[in-house]
Formats: C-alpha cells, structure tokens, sequence
C-alpha cells in the first residue's frame, strides 16, 4: 500500500478554509496522497478557476458529482479513486501533518483491517486549538451505534468494502450519511476497525460560511437522525432519547429552528445590508 485517495466534497466553502484545508495536504509528511475534489456539475468551471494554481500538480483533479448531495459526492469520487483506500477531508478542516505517513503505516501493519478511524481535535477560524483531543474508540459493537457514531474523523476505509454493499447511502440527505449511517452500515457487514490513537483530523468550527452542523435548521437534523436510526431499526424509545439528548448537547449548534426561521432570518439580513434601503 503506497498512496492514499482523500476525498473532497466541495459545494458551499470559505475562500480561506478551503485554501488551508487543501495546504494541509501539501503539507503532509508523506507525499504517497491523490486528492479528488468533487464538486456540483453547475460549479465545475467556477471551481476549475478557482483552484487552478493547485490543479498544476498531477495528485489534484477535479470531478463532477454524479450521484446525490452529499453521499453522492463521496461515492463518486470513491468510485474515480485508483487506491484501496479513501479517506474524507471536509474543505473547511485540516488532516494533521503526518496523517497521510500514520495512515500508509497502520494499513500496512494491519492487512486485516477495512475501516481506521482516528482521534481528532477542534479549531476554531484562527486555526487556534479550542478542545482537548477527542481520542478514537478502540472496540465498540454494532449495537454501539444506536447511541451515536463511535467512529469519528478522520475516516479512511477500503474501497472494496465499501463498494461490495453500494457504498454511501445516497437515499439521506446531508445530515451524517457520512460520518454516521456509512460506518455503521459497514459494521452491519462485517468491516473490521482500528481505532488509531494518534491525532489526525483537525475539525474546524465556525461560523464564517455555511455549514451542516449549523446552517441547516434544527428540524430538518432531528428529521434525518430520525430516518437513520429507523434505516436500522432503532426502538422507538431508543429515538425519542437520542433526539432528546441531541437537542441538550450537539443540536443546539443549529442557528435555525426550522425552514420558515430560515428564511425570514436570511431575508432580514439581506434588507439590513440592502444599499438602496
């Protein structure tokens, strides 16, 4: 195993964490990396323009997303990779530098192993650390998934695994189809993980452009827990709990309450900031 394919969703981005995120993978110690960028067909030549000083290197290609939203941006560009292993970089985060060396190193150590999850960290928009280390979770069962996702960023998995069951589910939409419902799925098929100890995945959090965790309303999140959880026939109680405590802790990083918050909300920023008012 001699390179590794890190996968790039890219729609809605900051100019400035799109361009660390990307530096992040020049930086890597190890060099042995492809990057596929997968982007929106309507958004193909706005992002060929943008990144066009990064196109140069021959490890950086740009791909269309030929399936649907989120996961079909991922399963596309799984599908494109010419390696056995794809990892995802989400384009407002960074893998740590020796990320791409720490992974070839435990996939070669461990021939047996089709998922490897890391411990991660958050940033904040200066880059500064705001959390302590969140470290990976060395054994874990299927039934640990009804709880929440014991596999966490960074993700990096066999293709083959992958494939063998049709990869991301493509009938959610954008709410932990990837970091979520897919390791779970490839449990329920007999993936084998390794929990890597060392830090990998720097999650950045902030408030500078869209993003899933906060930008899309409340509502639709507990709607798409919900068809996660009942996909893997979840107990009813079990559901109630999970959206009860997600509204006391993660949930409430969501700055709409619903689709009409939204909207209203978005329409009174864009009259305050309207020149001819």
């Amino acid at each position: 195993m001699d390179r590794i394919t890190i996968l790039m969703p890219l729609k809605n981005y900051h100019p400035v964490f799109l361009d660390k995120s990307i530096e992040s993978v020049f930086n890597q110690t190890s060099s042995a990396w492809e990057l596929l960028i997968i982007v929106e067909k309507s958004d193909l030549k706005k992002f060929q323009k943008i990144l066009e000083h990064r196109l140069i290197d021959p490890r950086i290609k740009i791909i269309v997303n030929r399936g649907y939203k989120l996961a079909g941006a991922i399963n596309s560009g799984m599908n494109c990779a010419t390696t056995s292993f794809v990892g995802i970089l989400l384009s407002d985060d960074m893998w740590a530098q020796g990320a791409v060396e720490t992974l070839l190193r435990y996939i070669s150590e461990n021939p047996e192993i089709d998922f490897f999850h890391s411990s991660r960290l958050k940033i904040n928009e200066n880059d500064d650390q705001i959390s302590r280390v969140y470290k990976s979770k060395e054994s874990f069962t299927v039934e640990d998934f009804k709880l929440g996702s014991p596999v966490k960023h960074l993700l990096c998995w066999r293709k083959e695994k992958a494939q063998s069951f049709g990869g991301l589910d493509e009938k959610l939409n954008s709410v932990g189809p990837d970091d979520y419902d897919f390791p779970w799925t490839m449990a329920e098929n007999g993936a084998r993980f390794k929990a890597i100890s060392e830090c990998l995945y720097l999650y950045r959090e902030h408030l500078k452009a869209f993003r899933l965790t906060t930008h899309l309303p409340l509502s639709v999140h507990k709607k798409e827990i919900m068809r996660i959880l009942k996909k893997h026939g979840v107990e009813k109680e079990i559901i109630k709990e999970r959206i009860a405590h997600g509204e006391k802790t993660y949930l409430q990083q969501c700055i709409y309450r619903n689709k009409v918050e939204r909207f209203f909300k978005n329409f009174a920023s864009l009259l305050r900031f309207n020149p001819g008012n």
